[in-house]
């Protein structure tokens, strides 16, 4: 697997802004990291892999600088890398699996070569730092992309947004129904083409943008931790209204094969949380016309709503 080919596509799917230069000089940082590697191994030349460890820093510190741009709305130029990382550390920004990779890269490459400047690193280690800073550039990429079709959505949506709640059930009714009919409306205003062109992280970020515009007095949570004892038991949204709670697992392909299976994750997901009303959410992916399909499961023994909203009929 080329995870830095990996790296450069998702820097080519984002859209343009203040951000982009700074992700495109991260991306050429990580590639002169691996000509630096591919140099000492070439040449037997051991300076080449601390230089390309060197490289790897540049590369974590212009990836978080771009990160702080898109998430904090501030210019981190006059900012210095170390407020920016106390900035992460401290904050709910991240992610946990992000926060993990995050900690890892400043704990084992750029703290110790930072403030040692007699440390050498071999190829081995070399190897690690390349791998470690662009798999946590990737996991940044998708929080930078999530952000951004967040805030195109929204900025999409103020003008209608009005319109839309007096047009359909998103102000009355409980919880499960408001958000089932934002979803509704979401669906039917996206093309097959539009959603082809899109990221997972991009599809999360553009639903959520578009649920917070249109029923802005829930709180939406983004990959929600649901259990009790393991953080990576997460939702792709949690929509939360006063003691009210609806779980939203967004899916971008339906397969009917393995649709029974879905429903017993995330019945699962909502034994866990012991959150009672859940949406299957599948992007239109298939969409031939303008009809959604909508099934509806009694689930935890009479106690708990799952709803689906597809482009076939299940």
């Amino acid at each position: 697997m080329d995870i830095i080919a990996i790296l450069q596509k998702k820097i080519s799917l984002l859209d343009s802004g203040g951000h982009s230069a700074g992700l495109k000089a991260t991306l050429s940082h990580i590639e002169i990291a691996f000509r630096h590697l591919m140099r000492g191994q070439k040449d037997e030349d051991q300076t080449a892999f601390t230089d390309a460890v060197y490289r790897t820093n540049q590369a974590f510190e212009g990836g978080i600088k771009e990160a702080y741009r898109v998430l904090t709305k501030k210019n981190p130029e006059n900012v210095r890398p170390y407020e920016i990382e106390l900035h992460f550390s401290k904050s709910v920004t991240f992610r946990q699996r992000v926060l993990d990779q995050f900690t890892n890269y400043r704990k084992e490459w750029r703290n110790p070569s930072t403030h040692d400047y007699k440390l050498d690193f071999n190829e081995s280690e070399a190897f690690l730092a390349i791998v470690s800073v662009t798999a946590f550039s990737c996991l940044l990429l998708d929080e930078i992309a999530r952000q951004l079709a967040y805030d195109r959505e929204v900025v999409a949506v103020q003008e209608i947004a009005g319109k839309v709640r007096q047009e359909v059930n998103v102000s009355n009714g409980d919880l499960l129904t408001r958000t089932v009919e934002a979803l509704k409306v979401y669906f039917l205003r996206r093309t097959y083409e539009h959603i082809k062109s899109g990221t997972a992280a991009q599809w999360l970020g553009s639903v959520s943008g578009f649920l917070a515009a249109i029923i802005p007095d829930v709180a939406i949570t983004i990959d929600a931790p649901l259990g009790r004892e393991s953080l990576h038991i997460t939702a792709d949204l949690l929509i939360e209204c006063g003691n009210e709670r609806v779980i939203v697992e967004i899916k971008n392909r339906l397969n009917i094969l393995t649709y029974k299976h879905l429903l017993n994750q995330v019945e699962q997901l909502m034994l866990s949380s012991g959150i009672s009303d859940g949406v299957i959410f599948f992007l239109p992916t298939m969409l031939e016309s303008e009809k959604i399909y909508e099934a509806e499961n009694v689930i935890l023994d009479g106690n708990g709503r799952l709803r689906t909203i597809s482009p076939v009929a299940i």
